[in-house]
C-alpha cells in the first residue's frame, strides 16, 4: 500500500515536471517492479478524462477575409471516450511505453548493467558476493568478471583462472559460468571451476547440487555431487568421473590442501599454479605419493620446505625455477 501511494505522489510530480532526479529515478523503479499495472492504468486514464480540451488557435490562414476569420465555433465538447487530447497523451507518452513496450529500455538507459573485473594476484585470495548473493572464492592469478547487477533470463559471468562457487539458488534464471569454450550451467549448487589458461585441462568439481558442463555449446555433461568434469582443450575431449574427495574443495577454496595419497607429481601441479612458478621434479620422485596437507597461503620457501619433510627430499632454486630432488 505504501509503494502504491509513493507511485500515485511521483506519478503526479512527473506530470507536473516537477519530479527531482532522484525522485525520477525512484519513480521508474515503482514502475519496473509494480505487479500493480491495473492502479497505473487508473491514474493515466483519470490523467486524460480530466484534461481540458483547449481549442486549437492560429489555424486560419491571413489570406481568407476578416469576417471569415471572426466566425465563432461552438465550444469543444469533452469526449470522454475516443481520441485522447494530443497535450495530455504527449505528457504520459514516456509511461505508457515505458509500462508496456519499452520498460526495460527506459530501465537500463537509468540504471544501466556495468561489468565488475576482479583480479587476484600471486598468492592473493579473494571473496566476493555477487548482487544475487552467490558467494565466490577467487583462487590466485585468477580473474573473474561479472556484472554488478543480474537481468534476463541467465546469470552469466566469465572466470579465467580457479574459483569455488556456492550458487544462490534461482530456478527461473540459471548460473552460467563461461571458461572459454566451456560453460558451466548451474541453478544452485557448490563446485570448483579451474580453468587457467596454461593448464591443458578445465576441470570442474562438484561438491554438492547438479551441473551441466558444455563443450562449445554442443557436448553436455551432467554431474552430481562428488563428480568431475574434465575438459581437454587440445583434443576437444570432454569425460566425467567419480570424485570421492570433492568435499576437499571447501578447504581448498581457502588455500588449504589436503592430500590423501596423491601422485607428488600431482603436488607439484598444483604448486605451480597456485604459485605461478616452474618445478622440475628428478626422476626417482615421480612415483612418489604425498600424504598430508598444505597452507597455499604461505610462502613457496615455507610450502616447499614442509613438503620436503614429509617427502624426505631437498629442494633447491635453479635459476627461474625450482628442483625438488632426492
Amino acid at each position: 500500500m505504501e509503494e502504491k501511494e509513493e507511485l500515485k505522489r511521483l506519478y503526479q510530480l512527473y506530470l507536473t515536471n516537477q519530479c527531482s532526479a532522484a525522485e525520477l529515478e525512484r519513480f521508474f523503479v515503482l514502475i519496473k517492479n509494480s505487479k500493480e499495472d491495473e492502479t497505473i492504468l487508473g491514474l493515466m486514464s483519470a490523467s486524460w478524462d480530466q484534461t481540458e480540451h483547449v481549442p486549437e488557435t492560429g489555424l486560419i490562414p491571413d489570406f481568407l477575409p476578416v469576417t471569415a476569420k471572426e466566425i465563432k465555433l461552438p465550444p469543444t465538447r469533452r469526449i470522454r471516450y475516443g481520441f485522447w487530447p494530443v497535450a495530455a497523451a504527449a505528457a504520459i507518452l514516456l509511461i505508457i511505453t515505458g509500462l508496456f513496450f519499452f520498460r526495460t529500455n527506459v530501465w537500463e538507459t537509468i540504471n544501466p548493467v556495468h561489468q565488475v573485473e576482479i583480479l587476484s594476484a600471486q598468492s592473493e585470495r579473494k571473496q566476493l558476493q555477487l548482487s544475487d548473493g552467490t558467494q565466490v572464492w577467487l583462487s590466485p592469478n585468477s580473474k573473474l568478471t561479472y556484472p554488478d547487477q543480474f537481468r534476463g533470463e541467465q546469470r552469466l559471468v566469465s572466470l579465467d583462472g580457479e574459483a569455488f562457487f556456492e550458487v544462490a539458488h534461482d530456478a527461473s534464471h540459471p548460473f552460467i559460468i563461461q571458461s572459454g569454450q566451456v560453460k558451466t550451467k548451474v541453478l544452485g549448487t557448490s563446485f570448483s571451476v579451474s580453468a587457467y589458461a596454461q593448464n591443458p585441462n578445465i576441470n570442474v568439481t562438484l561438491v554438492t547440487g547438479k551441473v551441466a558442463v558444455a563443450l562449445n555449446n554442443i557436448n553436455e555433461v551432467m554431474i552430481t555431487a562428488n563428480q568431475r568434469v574434465t575438459v581437454n582443450k587440445a583434443e576437444g575431449k570432454i569425460s566425467k568421473t567419480d570424485y570421492p574427495h570433492a568435499g576437499d574443495y571447501l578447504n581448498r577454496r581457502l588455500g588449504l590442501f589436503d592430500y590423501k595419497g596423491s601422485p607428488l607429481a600431482e603436488v607439484v601441479k598444483d604448486l605451480e599454479l597456485q604459485y605461478q612458478i616452474k618445478i622440475q621434479l628428478s626422476p626417482e620422485l615421480n612415483n612418489s605419493m604425498f600424504y598430508g596437507n598444505l597452507d597455499m597461503t604461505k610462502t613457496i620457501t615455507q610450502t616447499l620446505n614442509k613438503l620436503s619433510t614429509v617427502m624426505e627430499a631437498n629442494w633447491k632454486k635453479d635459476g627461474g625455477q625450482y628442483v625438488i630432488l632426492k
